[in-house]
């Protein structure tokens, strides 16, 4: 019995391992066919450029989580002006661990920008300070995405990803971390692209609210003189009431004029409330009639020192409603009119405005009666820090030309020389 065992065992020894290197060879087989599965599912995902980081942070490991059964899975992003990483994303284990901190001189950061190579849990002295802050990431893996661009002047790490263990329990193999590398490099493109765009959206910011403080700058004095004549008249009204109010011609005085002095500082008060606020842009019904006369209260001194007639051509309703941002508007207007008023100078003359409602749109004509301008400088008009004023910046009318493109809207000039210009504003209706 014994020999027939030994015979036997003789003999399915080699089926054994005959099925051993079958079963891992199709294992293998089946693991690259998903590796590349992924590959050609997610790669053109995860490495072509997008302007939204948040959204690749939270693309990037949901999609290896799910596609390599990872227990779980998030991405660590630099935060440039804090110089810290930020958890930006997480799955399964890693989904509480969405905006942890980790400091750019932790064990983590410093063997990632040592090394420019991947770390990983089962390479880890149990010492190491490392896999500490492994256990906090619930991670066994973490692949880095680095930038040589001269952008960033020095090799940068912009970001990792961080990756649990596989649901099977099984390392990560070293075709996995190919695999992962190559991912890793490609993303580092669309990475460094969403950084860069990142910045050119806060330095945009920053521009559009210095040319709104340039442009207030030239209108405080006026704003100021504005608001202290119909103070005065309050002030004056408020010394003489005790002592006037039974006087006929005096109540009937107030009750005249008191509601116009009112109204006219409330308009100059809203309208730079409305200039100053600085908010993501918010497109709702907006009547444009109360937006203009609001700018035309803040630009009152301006009008009245240069001899501007304002002419009104609005609709019969009085109403105009756009699908617009009224604070945006105001800015808009303030850049389009305050041009008109500098075009026509201290010799006086005429800005007109025209509100249509026509065709889904409303359209506001501004025209004035100044010199015109001549065709090379209206070639050049929305070229940013083109200016043919000694004092300006050029950056008004690409300002103007962005804000109404983020409305959906267009911008339309007609200039004749010796005629003056019309600046036409297209927005659709509410």
């Amino acid at each position: 019995m014994a020999g027939g065992r030994n015979i036997n065992n003789n003999i399915l020894k080699p089926i054994r391992s005959f099925i051993d290197w079958l079963f891992a060879l199709l294992y293998k087989r089946t693991a690259a066919y998903s590796l590349q599965t992924i590959l050609n599912k997610y790669s053109h995902s995860l490495a072509r450029p997008m302007q939204d980081l948040d959204r690749f942070a939270r693309l990037a490991p949901y999609l290896l989580w799910k596609s390599m059964r990872l227990k779980s899975a998030s991405f660590l992003v630099l935060d440039r002006e804090s110089k810290q990483y930020i958890v930006r994303a997480g799955n399964g284990a890693a989904g509480a661990l969405v905006g942890k901190t980790i400091a750019a001189d932790s064990a983590i950061i410093r063997e990632l920008l040592s090394n420019f190579k991947e770390i990983n849990r089962e390479e880890l002295d149990i010492r190491s300070e490392a896999l500490a802050e492994l256990n906090e990431l619930e991670a066994d893996l973490v692949i880095p995405s680095i930038s040589e661009s001269e952008y960033f002047n020095q090799p940068t790490l912009l970001a990792a990803l961080v990756l649990g263990r596989k649901m099977s329990d099984e390392s990560f193999s070293k075709q996995d971390i190919d695999f992962l590398e190559t991912l890793a490099n490609q993303s580092a493109i669309s990475i460094e692209y969403a950084f860069i765009l990142e910045e050119l959206k806060r330095n945009q910011a920053q521009i559009v609210r210095s040319e709104k403080l340039a442009a207030l700058g030239t209108t405080t004095a006026g704003i100021a003189h504005e608001l202290k004549n119909p103070l005065t008249y309050l002030w004056t009204v408020s010394q003489a009431l005790a002592d006037s109010w039974d006087n006929p011609s005096f109540k009937e005085s107030v009750v005249r004029l008191l509601p116009s002095e009112v109204e006219r500082m409330k308009l100059i008060i809203e309208g730079l409330s409305d200039y100053s606020k600085q908010h993501e842009l918010r497109l709702e019904p907006t009547d444009l009639i109360p937006v203009l006369d609001k700018t035309l209260a803040l630009l009152a001194y301006e009008i009245k020192r240069n001899n501007i007639v304002i002419i009104k051509h609005y609709p019969a309703d009085n109403r105009a409603v756009a699908l617009a941002d009224k604070d945006r508007l105001v800015q808009v207007f303030m850049n389009i009119i305050g041009n008109a008023i500098q075009a026509i100078g201290a010799k006086g003359g005429d800005v007109s405005l025209t509100v249509r409602v026509e065709n889904n749109e409303v359209r506001v004509s501004i025209t004035d009666s100044g010199p015109g301008i001549p065709p090379e400088v209206l070639a050049k008009i929305f070229e940013p820090f083109f200016t043919t004023k000694e004092s300006g910046t050029g950056l008004g009318l690409p300002i103007t030309k962005r804000l109404i493109d983020e409305h959906h809207g267009s911008l339309y000039i007609d200039s004749h020389l010796g005629k003056g210009s019309t600046f036409t504003i297209c927005l659709p209706t509410a």
